[in-house]
């Protein structure tokens, strides 16, 4: 990649994976933000699963020592998946940017293998004082680190130097995304901000503590007496809620909030939501990516194409 930059002779500057189908207007909706906003850094895409059209890149944001990719695997024409935003980090496999800014940020730093000099290069941007964004009008199919078996052989060493060089100069904004999902949520359905909740902490991830937070701005009295089954010790990437709560939580008459990593390790719990829902009107899921979606909404997601 360093050595296309430095070859290429263009005011504006693309960089792209090999695992792409682009929409066609995937590039020059990026140029075309760039044409049309002052101090513009890097600008990324929205990135969708090819097989089932969820997202899994709209941008990404930074927990307590992690970061993620906001509001994943939800629907691509979620509408909180189709507004274009300044991000501090977004992922490499889909970028433009003008020569003049590359030229300030100079070349992916070498001393990463394939594995955070996309982050590092978005923050070095942000500290220049450059505004980075994702444009959700650049639309792309990305099937996802299929680079070969070397893809993944030295994270350890990359996330070495990520951290000793970023740690403390990066901005925690895992929970404004978290508030933004919850008011787009309680605009849509404005009865739940009246329900009385019950909290289950299903998390594995040190970010439970930015979800709960911003659920006590809604309601308190749940995040008070927030009930802990957190998996820290389990390996699989689902949850089978029957085998991890309590038998008579299925019946009970308060509605749950179900925090989580990401939503869809619940996905395969249909017969337990769908019995939930004869004993209440709704119930909600807040993730560790930003999503929160209510029960009915995941169990329609179940039967999209």
């Amino acid at each position: 990649m360093n050595r296309g930059f430095a070859a290429c002779t263009g005011d504006a500057v693309v960089q792209l994976n090999t695992d792409l189908i682009l929409d066609p207007a995937c590039i020059s909706s990026m140029l075309e933000l760039i044409g049309s906003r002052r101090n513009v850094g890097i600008v990324g895409s929205k990135l969708l699963f090819p097989t089932n059209q969820l997202v899994q890149h709209i941008g990404m944001t930074f927990g307590h020592y992690t970061r993620k990719h906001i509001y994943f695997q939800l629907p691509a024409d979620h509408p909180l998946c189709c507004r274009t935003r300044p991000m501090q980090i977004l992922t490499g496999a889909t970028v433009a940017m003008t020569r003049q800014v590359l030229d300030r940020l100079g070349p992916l730093d070498e001393r990463y293998f394939n594995y955070n000099e996309d982050i590092d290069h978005c923050l070095k941007a942000a500290s220049l004082g450059f505004q980075n964004y994702t444009c959700a009008e650049s639309l792309a199919y990305h099937w996802v680190s299929q680079s070969g078996p070397a893809r993944f052989a030295r994270t350890r060493e990359s996330d070495a130097v990520f951290w000793s060089v970023w740690q403390g100069r990066y901005h925690v904004d895992l929970d404004a995304f978290v508030e933004e999902a919850l008011l787009h949520v309680l605009e849509r359905e404005p009865f739940l901000a009246d329900l009385e909740f019950e909290a289950l902490n299903l998390c594995r991830s040190g970010d439970d503590t930015l979800l709960l937070q911003q659920a006590a701005r809604y309601w308190p009295q749940a995040i008070m007496a927030v009930r802990n089954f957190r998996q820290i010790n389990n390996p699989d990437s689902k949850y089978w809620l029957p085998m991890i709560l309590p038998h008579w939580l299925q019946y009970s008459p308060r509605p749950l909030i179900y925090f989580t990593d990401q939503f869809q390790q619940l996905n395969e719990n249909r017969l337990w939501f769908q019995n939930r829902l004869r004993s209440v009107r709704e119930e909600l899921i807040v993730d560790a990516t930003g999503c929160v979606v209510t029960t009915s909404e995941l169990l329609s997601m179940g039967t999209r194409p």
